[in-house]
């Protein structure tokens, strides 16, 4: 099999990132130790999911990240039967430290990209040149009837960039940690699955592995993530009417760019949500006919597998914090709008049966 002919290179890649992320542990540890008011892990906005208590002292933490880094370094030479250690690893550093700070930078990324995709998406996937003109005018015409309302008018679009600018300073650089903790424990999750495989824990594969058994439970994973993308997107789109969610009409006049940046954080959710349905779907496997040059030719499986697991394991990250904040600040409604605890196992469960299928694909055409 080709998954047991790459295992030990995999396996060693897995060990060497181990240690070597062990070893940043150290430096970042005794930063935050000298530090403990203004290190690289003291939070700005203080919506830490997992916090110590006031009661025990600064130097708590980054003792524990001191020792965790050492540790680390020992285990990245772990024998088979120390994965429960590794597998603490990544339970702390995927799971308890992370907040929803990266999932926060990551919405606001894809936002930025939206006006580029709004404008270009109608006219490019418009079929036949009357129809792309037909739907140029209708692009122009609500980008006119938004700059009309204020939406995107130039001192809006000055207000959201200054916000955006001034958020980012404040953090400081409390958003690498956190992405520093999500790739140790994505590190540290490889390295128990290898120490699984090699002890020998991991069964053969079960019927439900197979290219058609993948297609049937991916799909109905696909379509669930597509719709866990609904209630916020379409939450947002009523800022476009005179009866908003969340906000008061006035409140959103009066603030235009408030829903700016709502708009654009909701199609954004909206069409990450479409893409969800790209793993299930024939133009996820073969470029459609509106992409230029590609057209027609088949989608590199990494293409799709990658940019769906980065953000499956992000939503995954916020399963876990999101809710503890929700609850913790009265707030559980919040849950139905960002239903994080299903939507990232269900979008990973759709890119692993799409990363099933697409083997079984290349192993067909290799034969």
């Amino acid at each position: 099999m080709t998954t047991t002919a790459h295992a030990p290179a995999t396996g060693r890649t897995a060990f060497l990132a181990a240690f070597l992320w062990s070893l940043t542990a150290l430096p970042l540890a005794l930063w935050q130790l000298a530090s403990p008011g203004a290190g690289p892990f003291t939070n700005p906005t203080e919506r830490q999911a997992i916090a110590f208590p006031e009661a025990f002292p600064d130097a708590l933490a980054p003792s524990l990240l001191l020792a965790a880094g050492v540790g680390g370094l020992l285990l990245a030479r772990a024998k088979p039967r120390l994965w429960p250690l590794t597998a603490a690893y990544a339970v702390v550093f995927a799971l308890l430290v992370p907040t929803l700070t990266l999932l926060i930078m990551a919405g606001y990324l894809s936002a930025f990209l939206m006006p580029a995709a709004l404008i270009a998406g109608p006219v490019l996937s418009a079929r036949g040149a009357g129809w792309r003109v037909a739907a140029a005018v209708l692009v122009l015409a609500g980008i006119g009837a938004l700059a009309v309302q204020g939406t995107l008018d130039p001192s809006t679009l000055a207000d959201l960039l200054d916000e955006l600018g001034g958020g980012l300073v404040d953090l400081g650089v409390y958003p690498l940690t956190e992405v520093w903790s999500a790739v140790g424990g994505a590190c540290w999750a490889a390295v128990t699955v290898e120490l699984l495989r090699r002890r020998g824990v991991e069964r053969p594969r079960g019927p439900w592995t197979s290219p058609e058994r993948a297609a049937k439970w991916g799909k109905a994973a696909a379509y669930t993530a597509f719709a866990c993308s609904l209630p916020y997107g379409l939450t947002r789109l009523t800022w476009l009417t005179p009866w908003p969610y969340l906000l008061d009409a006035e409140e959103l006049a009066a603030n235009p760019d408030v829903r700016l940046w709502g708009l654009l954080l909701g199609f954004a959710c909206l069409a990450g949500g479409v893409l969800c349905l790209g793993l299930v779907r024939r133009w996820g496997e073969r470029w459609p006919y509106w992409v230029p040059r590609l057209r027609g030719r088949p989608v590199p499986p990494r293409v799709a597998i990658v940019p769906a697991g980065v953000v499956a394991y992000l939503f995954t990250l916020a399963g876990i914090s999101f809710p503890i904040m929700a609850v913790r600040e009265g707030e559980p409604e919040f849950l139905l709008l960002f239903p994080f605890p299903v939507w990232g196992p269900a979008l990973a469960a759709a890119t692993a049966a799409y990363a099933i299928r697409c083997s079984a694909a290349e192993s067909g055409a290799a034969a």
